[in-house]
């Protein structure tokens, strides 16, 4: 050990000594400090951009916007660096002819080869602590997430190891520098770029170019994920050439006769780490170090994978197994129909690839369209990027599905059920086939990516809600029900139905009288934001965005930090006594700088006003969840969610911010699938950053000039001491 840091001790401070160490260090961090600040002024313009509009604010992230590019700048800079730093291990010295004296010393050639890799790891890694600091300077600008920088740190780490023991391998080869160094870069960029071959080449091979780039493995980590896949890459890629190198190393001592003998180690441990490698993709270990875990699963999808074995065991006793193309009833098959040069593909098969390492009850290929005609017949499919989820002779197609569509799907087919969803029609309701901004066709297609069967429905035509109705979906309605309609929702309540139910200001009293039975109270007044009264620009006074004011039901758990829009919302009461038949809980609170404006004359237009005699002061109440009792004790009980507002749903609105997700939370809730309730509902971790035209110019000119000067001045000053020690010793 005394030996390889002597050696290591000895190469590293050759290279401080040197007139490369100022030069390498500044044109670096010129390089990195050029990138730094042209993404750090773009990201506050950016920034500046997205306060002032809240749904986009709220996803300027450091770590996305700034960390990760900057990071894949400074490996790219790496390739370039890395072969002129390994270059100098041991090429000089065979040119000179320094080996044949140091070949007389009792070191081992494994000794000198790990501990000249050392001193190059050591110096890439100063080079990469000095880039770092260019990180420290958002610290002060900002809170970023801690985790993803560290991880990006140790990728950096190990990608510069893996360069660093290829390079010395390039240098023990050749006598001339030059050479060493061509041959160094030619194969980084090999391996830096062979990933993106996959795509044109066919099954095994393409699978074995993907696993070989350097820069898919390095991906993950820029993310600020640990996998022990990468980890075990680098490692494994850092070791073959090592030992390859000590071959070439020791085969100088002998005659080339005797040399191939030394290659049979490296023959070895080269299949080993092909067999490692191979076992390493069985037992994976991911953690994601982001702060909202945004490249993970989420629970909601975890719950449904771990739930497969008995989902679908349950589903194998409940009907006649049916064999399909890949198998029966006991896994679900997903086949992902992509174009091989389609940038979406890869999305698609990392979303698959974490499922089936989460369950193995999950399986999936991902087939080219262009040459699978009979599967796009069997599965009847029409476009590319469709997602075909099969359970026996069971499957549903999707078109670019997100994560929890395809979770829906297969909680669906290996449940055996099918959600129904009814849309109340004829009383001047929004129309879900309407693609104008009042209309509901997105909130339509929304349902139907998630698995649910949307049809519109008249009641007054079929006198009776469906038995398959599982939620009856009530939006907004503008004209009188009749009294049979009220009474044939009250039926199906009491058999355990469930009614989302929606009403605007200005709810007709037969609405309003019949809500009352179920101790709701619509008022008709019109929640005002006070902050943004009279104001002429942003967003209006009457509407009201909810970001703290949920209360304690799975419906809204998953939304706490994640605003919700409403305009013109109408405030809910409780009236009535309390009974047995009705228990209710409120979902949405507005914030105490609301209040409900009761004047007829300013409730809609105009400039509100507020009256301390009549209107209410908030937080108040516009959202609830009920369960009603009508039927026997073995009848489950009814269920209602009730919204004093139906707009947030229509197309210009059902998109913002969590608007969809407390639609499909709801939605889970009353159609008791708690299992597909969206608990994907992340903090979005907005990180914006303003600077002033100062703070633009101090950072910019530090950035690119300032610091490199003060590192390469820093340098400098090393060398030039360095050899005056040497010429005051002679």
């Amino acid at each position: 050990m005394r030996q390889l840091w002597a050696i290591a001790g000895r190469e590293t401070g050759a290279f401080f000594k040197s007139a490369m160490a100022p030069m390498v260090l500044s044109g670096f961090l010129v390089a990195v400090g050029l990138f730094f600040t042209i993404f750090l002024l773009g990201y506050s313009d950016m920034s500046l951009a997205a306060l002032q509009s809240p749904r986009s604010g709220n996803y300027m992230n450091l770590a996305e916007g700034l960390f990760r590019p900057m990071v894949s700048n400074t490996i790219f800079f790496l390739l370039f660096l890395m072969p002129a730093l390994t270059m100098r291990s041991f090429s000089p010295e065979f040119g000179s002819g320094r080996y044949i004296l140091i070949a007389t010393w009792p070191v081992a050639d494994h000794l000198w080869v790990l501990g000249k890799w050392l001193s190059v790891w050591l110096i890439a890694g100063v080079m990469i602590l000095a880039g770092a600091a260019y990180f420290g300077v958002v610290w002060f600008l900002g809170s970023p997430e801690v985790g993803p920088a560290v991880v990006a740190l140790i990728g950096e780490l190990l990608f510069v190891g893996c360069l660093a023991a290829w390079g010395i391998l390039a240098s023990s080869l050749f006598s001339h520098q030059m050479v060493a160094y061509f041959l160094a870069f030619i194969w980084f960029m090999f391996l830096f770029i062979v990933g993106a071959l996959e795509r044109y080449l066919p099954g095994l091979l393409g699978t074995v170019t993907h696993e070989f780039s350097v820069l898919f493995h390095f991906e993950r980590f820029s993310r600020g994920v640990a996998d022990t896949r990468d980890i075990l890459y680098f490692v494994l890629m850092t070791i073959v050439p090592l030992v390859a190198a000590t071959a070439v190393v020791a085969g100088r001592r002998l005659p080339a006769s005797r040399r191939p003998i030394l290659w049979a180690p490296t023959a070895l441990v080269l299949v080993l780490s092909v067999v490692v490698y191979i076992l390493g993709q069985t037992w994976v270990g991911t953690w994601d170090l982001t702060g909202n875990k945004r490249y993970s699963l989420a629970p909601q999808t975890l719950q449904v994978l771990d739930d497969l074995p008995g989902n679908l065991e349950e589903l194998q006793a409940s009907v006649d197994p049916v064999d399909g193309p890949f198998g029966d009833l006991d896994k679900v098959q997903v086949l992902a129909f992509y174009q091989r040069l389609d940038p979406a593909r890869e999305i698609t098969e990392t979303l698959l690839k974490a499922c089936a390492q989460r369950s193995s009850r999950f399986q999936f290929k991902v087939l080219d369209p262009d040459t699978e005609l009979e599967q796009l017949r069997r599965y009847q499919v029409k476009a590319s990027r469709t997602v075909v989820v099969k359970v026996g002779d069971r499957y549903t197609t999707l078109l670019q599905p997100e994560e929890s569509a395809l979770a829906s799907a297969v909680y669906r087919l290996s449940t055996g059920k099918l959600a129904r969803i009814y849309q109340l029609m004829g009383h001047g309701e929004h129309l879900i086939n309407s693609d104008d901004r009042s209309g509901y066709s997105s909130y339509e297609l929304l349902l139907r990516d998630q698995g649910y069967d949307v049809l519109p429905f008249h009641l007054t035509a079929t006198r009776k809600v469906p038995e398959s109705c599982d939620v009856l979906v009530i939006a907004g309605p503008r004209l009188q029900p009749e009294p049979a309609e009220l009474v044939e929702i009250e039926k199906y309540l009491a058999r355990g139905g469930a009614v989302l139910a929606m009403f605007d200001p200005q709810t007709p009293s037969d609405w309003v009288d019949w809500m009352t039975k179920w101790r709701v109270g619509l008022t008709g007044d019109v929640l005002i934001a006070v902050d943004r009264v009279g104001a002429e620009r942003g967003i209006s006074a009457r509407t009201i965005v909810v970001d703290e004011g949920y209360g304690d039901h799975e419906v809204v758990n998953s939304l706490k930090g994640m605003p919700t829009v409403f305009p013109l919302v109408q405030v809910l009461t409780m009236v009535g006594e309390p009974d047995s038949v009705v228990a209710g809980a409120i979902i949405l609170m507005s914030s105490d700088q609301t209040w409900a404006e009761s004047d007829p004359d300013t409730r809609f237009s105009g400039r509100p006003s507020f009256n301390r005699e009549v209107d209410a002061i908030g937080p108040l109440p516009i959202g609830m969840v009920l369960e009603i009792r009508l039927g026997d004790s073995g009848t489950p009980p009814g269920r209602m969610a009730v919204v004093g507002n139906s707009e947030f749903l229509t197309n210009a609105n059902v998109n913002l911010a969590g608007n969809r997700d407390l639609l499909l939370n709801a939605v889970g809730w009353l159609a008791r699938e708690e299992g597909l309730i969206q608990i994907r509902g992340k903090d979005p971790l907005s990180q914006p950053v303003i600077l002033s035209a100062d703070a633009k110019n101090v950072l910019g000119f530090g950035s690119v000039l300032g610091w490199p000067l003060f590192v390469g001045s820093l340098a400098l000053g090393f060398m030039l001491m360095g050899r005056r020690e040497k010429g005051g010793a002679v």
